[in-house]
Order: structure tokens, then sequence, then C-alpha cells
């Protein structure tokens, strides 16, 4: 058996997304990813091969015709579409042109549930709101729906040091801006914690585009309280051992949260106008989802 998985992005997804790789599998499975996430499959145990995709300018219709073409040849007996995107929906029409052999199976955006829960909020049945995008790719991968992503490989041989206090990640950015908690909330919280608990470290994590993560180090400075800077320090591989190499990650509603527990670093999840039941909550049961009274919440997928 040979099987190809198309996600492509973005960095939350593509790691919930790997929870399909833990159920049993007697074959050869291929990835395709966005080439900014290449680090986060390159190296899987349990991948064979990785094909990229550059969607920049140069990586129009005509590259991903061309990929296609040489996919294609490959001879893949199952697809899982993960996506389920114009570019997947592109390329099981190519499949399908081509060949009838292969069986393609594509994931549920669930729109119907989560248009149901943006619309009537709390309202909504539970039985009724969004199921977890890490459960739906396990099952479609023929799982239980209760397997996990687990990327310890990225961190393998990392030491977690040992210490009086806890060294607390704090990922205050998302790709979203509506899904931040104010600088300042974070400002305040990290002074109470650092005068409560003495011993505890601070680590800031963010790219050098993230506005609310360099706000936070201006505020952390101008109040001398005491942290790591590591924004834009490192790239996906070594963010995996670097949170691995924590005791907690603190944040907003972001990838780099998925990341820290899919190599065992639980979580504090702050959610203002999305929520944790909206298909892409902590998984891990010592992380926690801090959630606000927000009228509109659920206001958006998006926030």
């Amino acid at each position: 058996m040979k099987r190809l998985i198309f996600r492509l992005s973005s960095l939350g997804d593509v790691i919930l997304a790997q929870s399909a790789l833990v159920p049993a599998f007697e074959g050869e499975t291929h990835w395709v990813v966005a080439r900014e996430f290449e680090a986060l499959l390159s190296g899987h145990p349990k991948i064979a091969r990785v094909w990229t995709f550059d969607r920049s300018a140069n990586g129009g219709l005509g590259a991903w015709l061309r990929l296609l073409s040489e996919l294609r040849r490959q001879g893949y007996d199952e697809v899982l579409d993960l996506h389920s995107t114009l570019r997947t929906r592109i390329a099981r029409a190519t499949f399908a042109a081509f060949s009838r052999r292969t069986r393609w199976r594509t994931l549920s955006k669930q729109r119907g549930r989560r248009i149901g829960y943006e619309l009537f909020k709390r309202f909504w049945p539970r039985a009724l709101r969004p199921t977890t995008y890490s459960s739906r790719c396990a099952r479609i991968a023929g799982g239980y729906g209760n397997e996990r992503p687990d990327l310890r490989w990225l961190a393998a041989g990392n030491v977690r040091a040992s210490s009086s206090g806890k060294r607390i990640a704090l990922v205050p950015s998302s790709a979203w801006p509506g899904k931040e908690w104010p600088a300042e909330r974070f400002s305040e919280w990290v002074s109470e914690r650092s005068k409560k608990r003495e011993g505890d470290t601070f680590l800031l994590l963010g790219t050098d585009r993230d506005e609310t993560a360099l706000e936070l180090a201006a505020l952390l400075e101008r109040d001398r309280i005491g942290f790591e800077n590591g924004i834009g320090r490192y790239g996906l591989g070594e963010l995996a051992r670097v949170l691995a190499g924590c005791d907690l990650a603190v944040g907003a509603d972001t990838g780099l949260l998925h990341l820290s527990e899919s190599v065992g670093t639980p979580v504090v999840a702050v959610y203002g106008p999305t929520r944790s039941d909206f298909g892409f909550g902590p998984l891990d049961e010592r992380s926690r989802a801090v959630e606000t009274s927000l009228w509109c919440s659920p206001c958006s997928k998006d926030g």
C-alpha cells in the first residue's frame, strides 16, 4: 500500500493533522505540505517522503499542475485530503482523469456545525458543535479518534532542565490579531507570577513581525521584569526543541500551542472571540483553556 496525504498549511493544522500518522498503516506514506512547514514533517519516522509546494508568486496553477503530474506517477493506492481546498479539488480531478485505482478520502470541514455554533452561540447543542480536527484526521486514517499528534521526534535527546521554578514559554501572537490577548494583560500576569513564584523563568516567543510579541517585550523591559527574548531566533524545528524544554506554554489561540502539546509540554490557552470547543482546543489533559464571556463568542472561525 502507498498513501499520500495533502495538508499544506497552516501551522496549527499541519501539526494537528499528524494524528493521521498514529494509526497503524502497513505501507508507505508520503505528505504534501507548503514549503514553509517542511521542517515539521521531514525526518518523521512514519513518512517516507515529503513533497513541498512553494505558495509564493512562483507557485501558481502551473507549478501545482506540474507537481500533480509527478505525484500521479507515484502510483498511490490511497489519498487522504485533510485540507479540502481548491488546490486539492484540482488534484482529485486530475488523479481521476488519469487513474481509477486511487481511492480518495476527503475530510469534512463541518461547515454546518461551525456556522450553527457561530449563529446560535452557547445555545447551540454541544452534540452539534464541531468535533476536534485532530480526532477527525485520525479517524479518516483508520484510527479511533483518540489519537494525538506526536512530534516528540523533533525534540529527541532534549532534556528538560531541573530548577526550583518553572520555565514558561510566552506565546502572545497569532496569525489572526482578533485572537490575541492584549500585551498589557500578558505583562500584568507575568508581573504577578514573577512576584509569587520567584524561581520561574520566562521565554518570549514569536517572529520579527509579531506586533503583540514585540509590544510585550517592550513592556517587560520597561517594567524591568526578567525574561529571555526568543523573538525571531528559532526555526520551526528549533522551536519544537525549545518548547520541549519548557514546563508550560501560555498564549493565545495559535499554532505554537499545538506544537507545545505535541512535544509533551502542557499549555494554558487564552480564548476571547474563539472558543476551545470550536475544534482546535487543547488536547493534553494537563492543559487548560481560559475563556472570556464575550457576548459574540464564537464570533468567527478566525476570531
